[in-house]
């Protein structure tokens, strides 16, 4: 009987004690779990870019339009967009809806725009520098 009831109290004891105990996992565990949470598979955001390029008789500020991008690292990505500018070629002001080659590092766009000039049937191409916002 006192050999029943020594095995009673030591089962209780020893389940209340396997209750309290904490689970805690390995360390390479909870990093490798860390690492497959951070890690992105889709982005989608906004992106502001203002740019003025230049070439022979030729100034216009871009602003950022819509674009296809490849990133390729974090910081440098490359692409095609289309630029809505307002320009000053041969003395006379316009706005044009250009598209563009571009090759942007972090904060900082280089752009080659071309932009159609109907009444002359030409293009017209410049060279320039962006800045990105909300990057």
């Amino acid at each position: 009987m006192k050999a029943t009831l020594l095995l009673f109290l030591l089962g209780n004891i020893s389940i209340c004690l396997a209750q309290d105990s904490e689970y805690e996992p390995t360390q390479h565990l909870q990093h490798d779990f860390k690492s497959k949470k951070n890690k992105k598979t889709f982005d989608l955001a906004l992106e502001g870019m203002v740019g003025v390029s230049f070439w022979s008789d030729f100034i216009a500020v871009n602003v950022g339009g819509p674009s296809l991008k490849l990133r390729l690292t974090d910081d440098l990505a490359i692409g095609v967009g289309a630029l809505p500018s307002l320009y000053r070629y041969q003395g006379r002001m316009g706005a044009r809806l250009g598209v563009s080659p571009r090759i942007d590092y972090k904060e900082w766009v280089l752009i080659a725009p071309f932009l159609h000039m109907d009444s002359r049937d030409e293009w017209v191409f410049s060279v320039g520098l962006g800045y990105k916002f909300n990057h």
